[in-house]
């Protein structure tokens, strides 16, 4: 049975493949389970434990030097020194601290996620939103979110084409994928119904512009198909 098979996993330590119930569970991981095995998490556990207590030596009575606020208070402390997002001592019951804004946002500002501890996500919707756009146009066009703002500012926030309405679409070639720049949503699907074809936009340009055929002409095609399909006959 390979490593791909869903009743087996390899273990990135030892390379082995083994079965599933040999793996302690992780929620962060996309299996749901750690990349080590038990019994190589349990031997890396067992190397860390004499550096950790070397630097960390028995104190006579058994207990910490700190009390429990006071060391939280100095791993805060060293965290933020490290810069990394640190989480307020305290947050109010229906409030959670988001770690993207930094903001403690009530539970409504949050979408619901069943693999995390307390149910919701670890960013609120705002910041959920914000970078799956950053994410969207990095996939999809090569962009950051500061290149998309220069875009922006570049064209004063508003479509490139009818420079009224906002621009929200980035509008590319779909051939070449060179971006041209960043459209209202009217503009970005006309040019779609359009098929990109800079021929039938000129088309549709003289059209609107008056110089079409004339309606005594349109009516003369129009009988002459009605003749030729047996419903008159032409004058």
């Amino acid at each position: 049975m390979s490593a791909d098979s869903p009743e087996r996993k390899l273990c990135t330590r030892c390379d082995r493949v083994l079965p599933l119930d040999a793996f302690a569970r992780n929620r962060a991981s996309k299996d749901g389970l750690q990349s080590r095995c038990k019994a190589c998490a349990a031997e890396l556990a067992r190397q860390k434990r004499p550096r950790k207590l070397a630097a960390r030596p028995p104190t006579p009575d058994g207990r910490q030097t700190y009390c429990r606020d006071c060391f939280a208070d100095i791993y805060r402390a060293r965290r933020e020194s490290e810069g990394h997002v640190v989480k307020p001592a305290q947050v109010p019951a229906g409030f959670k601290f988001c770690r993207g804004c930094q903001q403690v946002l009530p539970l409504g500002d949050w979408a619901k996620r069943t693999r995390s501890a307390d149910g919701y996500h670890f960013r609120c919707r705002e910041c959920v939103s914000r970078k799956d756009r950053a994410d969207h146009l990095a996939r999809s066009y090569g962009l950051t979110p500061d290149d998309l703002a220069e875009m922006l500012s570049n064209q004063n926030g508003l479509c490139a084409i009818c420079l009224t309405a906002e621009a929200a679409h980035v509008d590319h070639d779909h051939t070449s994928g060179r971006i041209r720049g960043v459209l209202c949503f009217r503009c970005n699907a006309a040019l779609g119904q359009f098929d990109d074809q800079p021929a039938n936009l000129r088309r549709a340009a003289v059209y609107l512009e008056g110089d079409r055929p004339s309606r005594s002409r349109i009516d003369l095609a129009w009988q002459r198909r009605l003749v030729g399909e047996g419903f008159g006959q032409a004058c």
